[in-house]
């Protein structure tokens, strides 16, 4: 479960955790800084697709109702692209269905369950298209001493719009091409491998950034490894008896 945090900048320093939500926020920019997700401008080109942005703030609360950790996301205002900048693009999300059939698969082979979290999954998916953003307040490294700096984005972000398909179709070429596993046509978000319950059988549910692996526990942490390698991917490898997963208690 998510508690909504401060709405701003300013409120998250005026906040009786504010040390939590500077380090938390700190981590975000860090995040962004190697893998060069932005470029700064000075100013942005006439006619170019324009957009804002805010930090999205919250605790996660564990099942007794104590806070688990604060998290900290800056998100795109993707909802100001114009038309027409590749906006009409959706992404397919697993269906709680067939997140527990996966559960009920994993308890009939008795087979070991690992929960992958890829905290900047978005930065890992270039934008295939022209981009430029104003950033909120925070502390920047800017070179053009802005309030909020502008500027042109070189990778994906939470709340672009094609930002979800981007980021799937980097996942799923690397699952199916990498991993060598198939897509479920049944059930988007699913993919698979061998035969479940013996040595090479694996299956992988994908809620966008929410990574789940069953097969036995050598497959299971191999996989986990790759994943960490590619995408830097924290994760529970095995989950203990007792676990949630996308507000699921799963026991």
């Amino acid at each position: 479960m998510i508690e909504q945090g401060p709405k701003s900048y300013c409120a998250a320093l005026d906040a009786a955790d504010a040390e939590q939500w500077k380090e938390c926020i700190g981590k975000e920019v860090a995040s962004m800084e190697s893998p060069e997700v932005f470029t700064f401008v000075e100013k942005v080109p006439e006619g170019a697709s324009m957009s804002g942005s805010r930090w999205v703030m919250g605790r996660k609360l564990m099942a007794n109702g104590t806070i688990d950790k604060w998290k900290v996301r800056l998100v795109s205002g993707g909802d100001l692209q114009k038309p027409g900048d590749d906006t009409d693009i959706t992404s397919p999300l697993i269906d709680s269905a067939s997140i527990r059939l996966a559960l009920g698969l994993a308890a009939k082979h008795n087979l070991d369950i690992a929960v992958l979290d890829i905290p900047t999954a978005f930065l890992c998916c270039p934008v295939h298209e022209t981009l430029y953003m104003h950033f909120p307040e925070g502390e920047w490294p800017n070179p053009y001493s802005r309030t909020r700096p502008l500027v042109k984005l070189n990778k994906s972000l939470y709340g672009i719009e094609q930002g979800n398909q981007e980021y799937y179709e980097e996942v799923i070429d690397f699952i199916v091409e990498d991993l060598n596993l198939e897509a479920s046509i049944a059930a988007p978000g699913l993919f698979f491998g061998g035969n479940l319950g013996e040595a090479n059988g694996v299956l992988i549910p994908d809620y966008v950034d929410d990574i789940m692996i069953i097969g036995t526990s050598v497959l299971v942490a191999s996989i986990a490894s790759r994943l960490y390698d590619r995408f830097k991917a924290a994760s529970q490898v095995p989950v203990p008896d007792t676990f949630q997963y996308l507000g699921m208690m799963v026991t």
